[in-house]
């Protein structure tokens, strides 16, 4: 559904449907989907039951892509290597199922977390395992996440839909979230700041201070993993606005500022390399 505030134009088939949110007679309607501003889309199954956010592109043909994708299954099925390369963008998270059968407790709750999920990540599912990038045979049915960066390929094996939802949200989020102008890393950017985690991010000057910093600062990660703390290091150029709205100067860099879920704030300027691990 497109809901439009500043059209006149209502028009409605069984794909879809185009509300003007002015005309009084939808007010009732865009009050019932929350709906803030204009134009917003919002994607409807199950009769209305599901409500999910439109979490694409702006421009036409990234939205018509997007909504593509969200008709049909919500999990595709992986037949061959053929398939697997078609279907996996190694560059993105990628969800597979691996079942010795496609019926089941397990299966049917990981096509329903794939219909829940379907904005935010790719599904597939399989019968070999083998057919995977940098896959190997399992013998019980194994949820496989795969994702560009850390270890690439984490297995898991419980099926409990809210389980899956929180580990696929967890380990879909790289180690060290990476802020600088590489458009790719903009989504992991997104996810860390709107993560319930409390959060620590470390400003230096990429160009002249990364190297010093990163592997030290990875290691401060790796000690917290599964601890309740998301870790970022941004680039001070890319994260002028960051720094901004802490109101840090650049002066102060290298700087680390810790965020519990609280918003309450630790800031330690001028840290050193062997300094940020005491600030954590």
């Amino acid at each position: 559904m497109w809901i439009n505030g500043r059209g006149r134009e209502r028009e409605k088939n069984e794909e879809y449907s185009k509300v003007d949110a002015n005309e009084h007679s939808n007010r009732d309607l865009a009050s019932q989907y929350e709906v803030q501003g204009f134009p917003i889309i919002k994607i409807l199954r199950d009769g209305g039951k599901t409500v999910q956010e439109y979490k694409g592109p702006r421009e036409a043909d990234g939205v018509v892509t997007y909504l593509k994708k969200q008709v049909g299954l919500a999990s595709s099925e992986i037949k061959s290597k053929e398939d697997a390369a078609n279907i996996i963008d190694e560059k993105k998270v990628f969800v597979v199922g691996v079942f010795q059968e496609f019926s089941g407790e397990k299966f049917e709750n990981f096509i329903s977390l794939a219909e829940k999920l379907r904005s935010d990540y790719d599904f597939g599912h399989t019968l070999d395992a083998k057919l995977l990038p940098r896959g190997e045979p399992v013998d019980k049915p194994t949820l496989c996440l795969l994702k560009p960066f850390d270890e690439f390929f984490v297995d898991f094996q419980d099926f409990q839909v809210d389980v899956m939802e929180k580990f696929i949200g967890e380990a879909s989020i790289p180690i060290i979230t990476i802020f600088d102008q590489n458009p790719e890393n903009h989504l992991y950017v997104n996810k860390f700041f709107n993560g319930p985690n409390d959060k620590a991010m470390l400003f230096v000057n990429f160009s002249s201070e990364l190297s010093a910093f990163k592997s030290k600062y990875n290691d401060v990660a790796m000690l917290y993993k599964g601890k309740g703390v998301s870790f970022l290091l941004g680039d001070l150029e890319t994260g002028d606005g960051a720094l901004q709205y802490f109101g840090l100067k650049e002066d102060q860099a290298p700087v680390i500022v810790i965020q519990d879920k609280d918003q309450q704030k630790f800031i330690k300027p001028n840290v050193e390399p062997d300094q940020h691990a005491t600030c954590v």
